[in-house]
């Protein structure tokens, strides 16, 4: 087992609290409109917060404090955030999708890729870049397991395939930010999976 930065665990450990999004989708909003409201204040105020902190001295003092550690070499130089991206993937996914693709969507993004990132570092075994198979791997497993047990709608290949999409697209070297392709990939690929059965 390798050694994990502690840069990378604080990281992933906040990434996987993002699971409150689809939690509260799920059990509490459940509307669609409401939830891309709230989504888009959150959005425009992490915006808001991204243009401050390469704008104002104070604003970066103040951010860099706070997050200097788990920031990517490309955040520190301004560019969006993980945390931004993340929330405009689900933005976007909960646009275009259902609730009930949505919800294991954004589970895939929230428990998926941490699992991947984390064991994928810890036991980094058939690696492409400087990602792995079995973080990947690990990754597909946890989040079925998990959007299986609060799916109520969807058959369970259903989940297993958009899990798999999910961690296909975390682990290929892709320009785009995965926190907005794997949400919205995995939702488009488990909606055309389900209108074929």
């Amino acid at each position: 087992m390798k050694k994990i930065p502690l840069s990378e665990i604080y990281r992933k450990v906040i990434h996987s609290v993002s699971i409150f999004i689809p939690l509260s989708y799920l059990w509490l909003i459940k509307d669609q409109s409401i939830m891309i409201i709230l989504l888009t204040v959150l959005c425009s105020v992490s915006l808001l917060l991204e243009f401050l902190r390469n704008k104002s001295k104070t604003v970066k003092f103040l951010f860099n404090n706070m997050f200097i550690k788990m920031l990517r070499k490309n955040e520190k130089k301004g560019t969006l955030t993980g945390a931004t991206w993340l929330l405009i993937g689900s933005l976007i996914t909960t646009i275009f999708f259902p609730i009930y693709i949505v919800v294991p969507a954004l589970i895939y993004l929230s428990i998926g890729d941490s699992f991947a990132a984390i064991i994928g570092k810890a036991y980094p075994f058939g690696k492409i870049g400087v990602k792995s198979i079995t973080g990947s791997i690990s990754g597909a497993l946890a989040s079925s397991i998990f959007a299986i047990s609060v799916n109520k709608i969807l058959p369970i290949e259903i989940i297993i395939i958009g899990s798999i999409i999910a961690m296909l697209i975390e682990i290929i070297p892709i320009k785009l930010n995965d926190n907005l392709t794997i949400p919205f990939i995995s939702a488009l690929v488990m909606n055309l999976s389900l209108n074929l059965l």
